[in-house]
């Protein structure tokens, strides 16, 4: 398939925001909101050359430094149905070549997820309406230490007159091999269920690491609630702690939601819109209208501004419903504002990849300067202040201990790469020349704040 793109006319400009307020108040973008200025899709996630299977999920994680797509429903033509399958990606410049990690000689792809001895029992009864056990992965894999991870997979069951049974949230164990050259992935599920179906899923709406702690968050009706668990105690209920609307408390019952109305997503950490929004939330809403959702915040625990960004299209359904839409992060180029992006065209379609480009006027680029002063970084962060910047550039930094960030937001391509090619350069010419000198802190101050002023200040 030759790449397409999605038209302007089928971009969001005059859909109504996800409401969160009530839980909060809104976030605030940098800019009034992302605009993007092209989609481009990249066609089907499958490997090259091989039949095509019908899938959905799409979820992509990071393990044991490789990078994998996690699937729903994998039907396997005339081998049969897999419900939860995995592919890696070997080579991340191809994010839509990816491959399975086994098959059997018939083609079935191998679950990542199987079924233990006493589901496989139930399914041998002689009066028996169970037509199969699914185990579904929508919140990703978390990678809580080199090669070993968890994942929170809902349970289904169903019947052969076609009922789905949801019966909760389990825990499973997710290792790689690091002795084999290709990839080997084991699976271990915990016993029982973390969460009954009564409770929010916590887990299988979306997952990320931050620090030493595992945040979740699940949905229960119409809204999602957020968890939090040390990353040892992810196998333990009675260490997860729950968020109340004010502060995190080990009982359940306490949990107030954090958002609304969303089908399907994942939250990542990113400065893609700037350091004072580090968290970014990319989804699809419950409403069946393919639109795909984009949203920020400050804190983990909201409050959000979520807004809508496209429509998504299908190849081989372009008028049905598509689903399941997430980032990945892991093939998203920040430099060129573009973020990476999959949605589920449904049966007989799979997995689509596009890549979404923002205009640049919500350009954020960011360097790493290394500086042995912190007198240095307080005359950095004074200068920038000190100036109002032109051509609509915006300059901040943040984290001033070793290394600061220095971010530039805005502005036209040429304007903001060569000013922060410029301003990297300098503050290298600025540390030797004043390395031995007296008064350094006072004087290199100066010296920047003389800088900032030359390049950035605004011109008569």
């Amino acid at each position: 398939m030759s790449n397409s793109h999605i038209s302007p006319t089928d971009q969001a400009t005059s859909h109504d925001p996800v409401e969160q307020g009530r839980y909060g108040g809104q976030a605030k973008w940098l800019t009034d909101g992302p605009k993007i200025k092209d989609v481009e899709m990249l066609g089907y996630v499958e490997p090259p050359n091989e039949p095509h299977f019908s899938r959905d999920i799409g979820r992509s994680f990071s393990l044991g430094g490789r990078i994998y797509y996690m699937f729903g429903d994998t039907f396997c033509n005339d081998a049969g149905l897999s419900s939860n399958t995995v592919q890696w990606v070997p080579d991340h410049d191809k994010p839509q070549n990816a491959y399975y990690l086994a098959k059997d000689e018939d083609g079935l792809v191998a679950p990542l997820i199987e079924i233990n001895s006493d589901e496989r029992e139930q399914l041998t009864y002689p009066v028996n309406e169970v037509k199969r056990f699914a185990f579904w992965c929508f919140g990703g894999v978390v990678e809580v230490s080199p090669g070993i991870g968890w994942t929170w997979y809902q349970k289904h069951i169903i019947s052969k007159d076609g009922t789905d049974d949801l019966c909760g949230v389990g825990v499973a164990r997710i290792s790689h091999n690091k002795d084999k050259q290709t990839p080997e992935l084991s699976c271990v599920r915990m016993p029982g269920l973390m969460f009954d179906k009564q409770m929010p899923l916590f887990g299988s709406f979306s997952t990320l690491i931050y620090g030493d702690m595992v945040y979740l968050w699940g949905q229960q009706r119409a809204d999602i609630f957020l968890a939090r668990v040390a990353k040892e105690s992810c196998h333990q209920f009675h260490r997860y702690e729950f968020w109340n609307g004010r502060e995190y408390v080990f009982n359940i019952e306490k949990a107030k939601p954090v958002m609304t109305d969303l089908q399907q997503g994942q939250i990542f950490e990113s400065h893609l819109f700037g350091p004072r929004l580090p968290w970014v939330f990319v989804g699809v809403t419950k409403w069946a209208d393919s639109m795909v959702m984009i949203g920020v915040a400050s804190r983990l625990e909201g409050p959000w501004d979520i807004r809508p960004l496209f429509r998504a299209q299908g190849i081989k359904r372009p008028d049905a419903y598509q689903y399941c839409v997430y980032p990945h992060p892991w093939a998203t180029d920040r430099m060129k504002n573009e973020l990476l992006v999959s949605w589920c065209d449904p049966w007989p379609g799979g997995v689509i990849l596009a890549k979404v480009k923002f205009d640049a006027h919500d350009r954020v680029f960011w360097a790493s300067i290394t500086m042995d002063s912190c007198s240095g970084h307080v005359a950095l962060s004074t200068a920038m202040k000190a100036h109002e910047i032109s051509r609509g550039t915006q300059i901040e930094c943040t984290n001033l201990t070793n290394p600061p960030r220095l971010y530039l937001a805005g502005g036209d391509d040429y304007t903001v790469q060569m000013a922060l090619n410029e301003v990297r350069n300098h503050m290298v010419r600025a540390i030797e020349a004043e390395a031995s000198a007296a008064g350094m802190g006072r004087r290199r101050g100066s010296s920047l704040a003389g800088f900032l002023a030359k390049v950035f200040g605004r011109r008569g």
